[in-house]
């Protein structure tokens, strides 16, 4: 079962791979359309012309989808300030392995982090929680390719990356928001909502994570909810979400440590359990 409920039109997904080969072969199949915009065919391999032009691309977007997603969450938060849900937020730069600090309005002043990633799982492991953070957000924002599934990104952070981490090297995350670019769009509608809703006012998903490190001592601690956490009902909030579709919007990420014996003797196992709405949507062990 797909831990998001999200999926790319099959029938685009489905030329993907036909243009990657006419890209590749252009050279062979179509020469006369390189020396029409006067590229030499024999130059297109060979002198690594198709090569240089894919990097820059990929260069190019990669350029654009940071900015895209920083620029996202940036006013997001601002808005929050604006709303006076949030005492203030600083953009933290290259500086930091986190991307953004918010200082609540709570009394007494306490403050969390953000980081910010593509949602392809390919990164997330750099983050850094910092040690005075009462919570620590990762937003994993889906720019618009459609090679993979949301949910292939989603299960990569999660089931790879975010819980090994979690249980091997205590870097522990508070919750996981996806928010997805084409979510919402003409390309893709998002079942949470009805047909005509502009793709900006969708709100993000959101994985609360385990309160708490998962050991042979505290083998499954509970998992966050919209009432131990402040940002996540906030952002809820700014989206317009009501009350009675929060449950729309959440996913538990359940932690759990176990003895397992094998023929080699004891092992320790890490569970991962999704649900949604009550529903064990995808559950996997991993080796600590």
């Amino acid at each position: 079962m797909n831990i998001l409920p999200c999926k790319h039109d099959e029938i685009a997904v489905a030329q993907i791979a036909p243009t990657v080969e006419l890209l590749k072969n252009l050279d062979t199949k179509y020469p006369q359309v390189l020396r029409e915009e006067k590229i030499v065919p024999d130059d297109y391999h060979g002198k690594k012309v198709f090569r240089s032009a894919v990097e820059t691309i990929r260069g190019q977007y990669i350029a654009s989808s940071i900015t895209s997603r920083h620029g996202t969450v940036h006013g997001v938060l601002s808005e929050l300030k604006t709303q006076k849900k949030i005492a203030d937020f600083d953009e933290s730069g290259n500086a930091k392995r986190y991307d953004f600090e918010v200082l609540f309005s709570e009394e007494p002043r306490v403050a969390g982090a953000l980081e910010v990633k593509g949602g392809e799982g390919n990164s997330v492991n750099i983050s850094e929680r910092p040690l005075w953070a009462v919570e620590f957000l990762v937003w994993c924002h889906l720019d618009g390719a459609i090679t993979n599934q949301p949910s292939h990104g989603a299960h990569a952070i999660i089931f790879n990356r975010l819980t090994s981490e979690l249980v091997k090297r205590k870097k522990r995350v508070d919750a996981v928001l996806f928010r997805d670019a084409l979510c919402g769009s003409a390309l893709r509608p998002c079942p949470k909502y009805k047909q005509g809703v502009a793709p900006a006012s969708i709100a993000p998903d959101i994985f609360l994570f385990p309160q708490s490190v998962p050991s042979l001592q505290n083998p499954k601690p509970p998992v966050h909810t919209l009432e131990t956490l402040l940002l996540p009902k906030m952002i809820l909030d700014l989206f317009h979400v009501a009350k009675e579709d929060y449950r729309k919007h959440l996913w538990e990420v359940s932690v759990e440590v176990l003895k397992v014996k094998t023929k080699e003797g004891e092992k320790l196992k890490r569970r991962t359990t999704i649900l949604h709405e009550g529903i064990k949507l995808e559950e996997g062990e991993a080796n600590v």
